[in-house]
């Protein structure tokens, strides 16, 4: 077996950026010209739908966590243009068809940084989707965000900065605002020995193939699976990213501030999945909106259902505390719902969680992918 760090990749790609892939039928692929490089953008617009493009439903857009790219969105983009939502997916830099820093300036990139690919993104979609839809100039697109792992700690410190506003925001297996240390308990014991064994390389933990496995799937995954995704990690990736989600960096309502339009919800969705399992009932409040979703994955070792139930709940008091001070236009006290729920907090107050079954972190690239699809599309039906 060669010796730790040979293992792994060093430099950027070449070509920087990488050339395209073959893409399914119906996900095209452009680039968004930032100052600092070129961007991939993925994207699938409905292909089953009657309505003229102003009438349809918002637009999501997947962002991918640490290692990961936009095309591990695949699956879902395909799942959700079908349902008649617009798709659109992001590769940050130094990910996917991306532009590539070099490895040690990619390896001390800041999540600021980071934060401000992701905000290109948005931006840019709210610009193809107000062309497509020939929106008002003054009339502009929010989309839903759905952000995986450490891209949904990325995305919590573009909202709370006020680098973006969207109409939904779903925390996918994410990584909290309020703290990332227990995410990592998972490597605790292994990591000291493989960092400096991989000579201090990024992809310390994520090296091989079962490292893959172990930390991103359920036991019963086989090889194949795993080594899909695997081609799709990048090379290497931002050090400092992660370190400096560590620690807090979020209050909650800043956060929430940035999700607009905290309107009384449509009547719920007829097409209810008793396979997922809640820790709440299945319904909501009349006046309060569930524009925040905390979605865990049931056997998932680094975001664990306890740590994204804690997140859910320090989000339901901030947004309690909001709506208490009038700082959400729109809705009044008395339109919340006082019963008590799981860990003492109200059943309804604009903050969902559930957890879906049998999957691990990665869940959106398990072979039951559609189990936590189904589970957004419920709830994004309802915004």
């Amino acid at each position: 077996m060669p010796f730790g760090p040979f293992i792994l990749q060093w430099r950027a790609p070449c070509p920087n950026p990488p050339p395209p892939s073959p893409l399914p039928a119906g996900i095209t692929q452009s680039y968004i010209h930032t100052p600092s490089g070129r961007l991939e953008l993925l994207c699938a617009l409905p292909t089953k739908t009657t309505l003229p493009p102003s009438q349809q439903p918002p637009p999501l857009f997947f962002a991918h966590g640490g290692f990961g790219c936009a095309e591990i969105w695949l699956d879902y983009m395909t799942f959700f243009a079908s349902k008649g939502y617009p798709c659109y997916a992001v590769s940050y830099r130094g990910h996917g068809k991306s532009w590539y820093p070099g490895f040690w300036r990619m390896y001390f990139t800041t999540l600021r940084a980071m934060a401000q690919d992701l905000a290109a993104g948005i931006e840019e979609v709210e610009r193809l989707e107000g062309e497509r839809r020939k929106a008002d100039a003054e009339e502009r697109v929010r989309v839903v965000l759905v952000a995986h792992s450490a891209g949904g700690a990325l995305s919590q410190y573009a909202l709370s900065r006020g680098m973006a506003e969207v109409h939904g925001f779903c925390m996918f297996a994410a990584v909290p605002g309020f703290g990332s240390f227990g995410c990592y308990k998972f490597w605790a014991l292994t990591a000291p020995i493989h960092f400096p064994y991989r000579a201090y390389h990024p992809r310390y933990v994520l090296a091989n193939t079962q490292q893959v496995h172990d930390a991103f799937f359920t036991p019963s995954t086989t090889t194949s699976v795993v080594k899909s995704l695997e081609r799709l990690l990048s090379p290497y990736e931002s050090m400092l990213w992660p370190m400096q989600c560590l620690f807090r960096f979020v209050t909650g309502a800043d956060v929430l501030s940035s999700i607009t339009n905290w309107n009384p919800p449509k009547p719920a969705s007829s097409s209810s999945h008793s396979s997922t399992k809640h820790f709440e009932k299945d319904g909501q409040a009349p006046g309060v909106t569930q524009k925040l979703l905390v979605l865990a994955a049931e056997h998932d070792v680094l975001c664990t259902p306890a740590i994204l139930l804690d997140a859910a709940q320090r989000y339901r008091t901030a947004f309690r505390d909001m709506v208490q001070s009038g700082k959400i236009k729109g809705i009044a006290s008395s339109a919340m719902r006082t019963g008590e729920g799981h860990g003492g907090e109200g059943d309804w107050d604009g903050v969902a969680f559930a957890v879906v079954p049998g999957v691990g972190h990665h869940l959106q690239n398990h072979v039951e992918w559609e189990r936590g699809a189904e589970e957004i599309l419920k709830w994004v039906e309802r915004l």
